[in-house]
């Protein structure tokens, strides 16, 4: 889905054409040869579901589960020590302070996200309040160049850009965070995806401000662990919130509390349960891996005229 959506909306590209395709017939082979399909989320499943119902009708539905990306316990990470390393990724002389309101963009800058919209409706709420910093990572000089152009010249300072830290660390310098920014573009991507780095944010307590969506923006409602708006509403929740240090910390409160019901062990003991299930027949799985390789011809030509359509467009 994702690469689907960078190759469709963001540049030509026959690479991410094929490895789009690729996954999709992977996933259809999958409907219909393995034991267990795991999901994410309810969307996820219903896609999943939909892959196998013209071929099987409902009878492989109790194979598809529902086990989304998962937290570690709670660890009272250092918020000084996640501004020293932060510190030492920076190639500028301007450091992070303490006095910073750090705003924490942890996922990627994919091309089909509009971070340069983003970040002008977020300038009323920097030009309002110096200390909000915007972290990014990872991303390229160009795309670094696009989003900078966004804004005045005097906040560029307000953005950062540093490289991407090592996955085993990342607790460590996200710990400097005093909020983290999720935003889900308008595209087929969001409207499956699970947003895997919230579930980071429930290890650090780290409260979560984000768009409306099918999966985290209820969950934040319910539990007040986070603040769900819009591109309206953004500047003024996010100004709001550097201001409020006690709503802060009862939606780290929340974060905290909510964490438990997705640890790690949880998700590995209903693992093991979908592991122990009765597995399928040779016949069925037989039949299965025959239907799936008399699609890939149709399956071919579809592919062959992407390609073309690809190629050619402008």
């Amino acid at each position: 889905m994702e690469l689907d959506e960078e190759a469709t909306h963001t540049r030509n590209s026959p690479r991410l054409l094929i490895k789009s395709s690729f996954n999709a017939l992977r996933a259809l082979l999958g409907s219909l040869v393995f034991d267990a399909l795991i999901v994410a989320n309810q969307r996820q499943l219903d896609l999943a579901r939909g892959f196998s119902s013209p071929f099987s009708r409902t009878e492989g539905f109790d194979r598809v589960h529902i086990i989304p990306f998962g937290c570690e316990p709670y660890q009272n990470y250092s918020r000084s020590r996640g501004i020293e390393l932060l510190n030492q990724l920076m190639q500028s002389n301007e450091k992070l302070k303490p006095s910073d309101f750090l705003v924490g963009w942890i996922g990627g800058t994919y091309g089909w996200f509009d971070l340069t919209t983003l970040l002008e409706h977020l300038m009323p709420a920097i030009q309002s309040n110096a200390n909000i910093k915007l972290v990014f990572f990872g991303a390229g000089k160009e795309k670094q160049n696009e989003m900078l152009d966004a804004l005045p010249t005097e906040l560029h300072g307000n953005i950062i850009f540093l490289p991407w830290v090592p996955f085993a660390q990342r607790f460590e310098h996200w710990s400097a965070f005093d909020l983290s920014l999720v935003w889900g573009s308008r595209g087929y991507e969001n409207d499956y995806a699970s947003r895997t780095r919230n579930f980071d944010c429930l290890t650090l307590g780290l409260p979560i401000l984000q768009n409306e969506d099918d999966e985290w923006g209820a969950r934040l409602k319910s539990s007040g662990a986070g603040r769900v708006t819009d591109t309206e509403r953004l500047a003024d929740d996010l100004l709001r919130l550097s201001h409020d240090p006690e709503t802060l910390r009862s939606m780290k409160g929340k974060m905290r509390e909510l964490a438990p019901e997705f640890h790690w062990d949880r998700f590995a003991d209903k693992l093991l349960d979908v592991a122990a299930r009765p597995t399928m027949s040779f016949g069925r799985r037989l039949s299965g891996l025959l239907t799936f390789l008399l699609l890939i011809p149709s399956a071919l030509v579809m592919f062959t005229y992407s390609l073309f359509s690809t190629c050619t467009k402008k």
